[in-house]
């Protein structure tokens, strides 16, 4: 009596296929080979992150060196600014001082003439010798200004202009037209076309 063999097949998923040592080792060693490249990849985006951060760390430490040069540098040109205007507001008064100096050494004869003039009006109680003497010192003193560039503003009979007149009242004249110096009440001056002092006047009205 024959039997026969049956041959049995398992089509079933679920179940696994029988696993041996060779498989195994292959699978360990293609696990172990990615970890280790995994390991390397990570290794080298450590590295360069670290790279990075240092090469940040060195522009930083860069820029806060030059920061400080440009303080210092701009707090010494403040300094050198605040000497340079020290010295020239002292440079400037030392001008001024000298000018001054200057001024009152040509104006002490005039002094002298007025002196000397009211000393004769008391020793002779003459009034015409007082005024011979005052009116050599007023002349003196004519063409010490004169000398200075400071001459008179003229103004009777002058259109008003307030660059150099000031109008302090009005009058009524029937000689001069409207908007006219009538009256000179105080004499002003010019120092080379500078106004040093606007006349005071009085203008006929319009």
């Amino acid at each position: 009596m024959m039997r026969k063999k049956i041959q049995i097949t398992n089509d079933d998923p679920s179940v696994e296929e029988p696993v041996n040592a060779t498989n195994l080792h292959q699978t360990a060693s293609a696990e172990g080979a990615q970890q280790e490249a995994d390991t390397d990849e990570n290794s080298h985006d450590s590295s360069g992150a670290e790279a990075y951060i240092v090469a940040l760390q060195a522009d930083l430490e860069d820029a806060r060196t030059r920061a400080d040069q440009a303080e210092k540098r701009v707090l010494y040109t403040q300094a050198e600014f605040q000497n340079f205007r020290r010295r020239k507001e002292e440079e400037f008064k030392e001008v001024q001082r000298i000018a001054t100096a200057d001024l009152i050494v040509k104006l002490l004869p005039v002094v002298d003439s007025f002196e000397r003039a009211l000393g004769a009006a008391v020793q002779t109680r003459n009034m015409d010798a007082l005024l011979v003497g005052l009116n050599g010192t007023m002349k003196q003193l004519t063409n010490f200004l004169e000398k200075s560039g400071v001459s008179p503003i003229e103004s009777v009979g002058k259109e008003f202009d307030p660059s150099f007149h000031e109008a302090i009242g009005h009058t009524e004249s029937d000689d001069l037209p409207p908007h006219t110096v009538a009256e000179e009440v105080q004499r002003g001056y010019v120092l080379h076309e500078r106004v040093l002092r606007p006349a005071l006047v009085k203008v006929t009205e319009g």
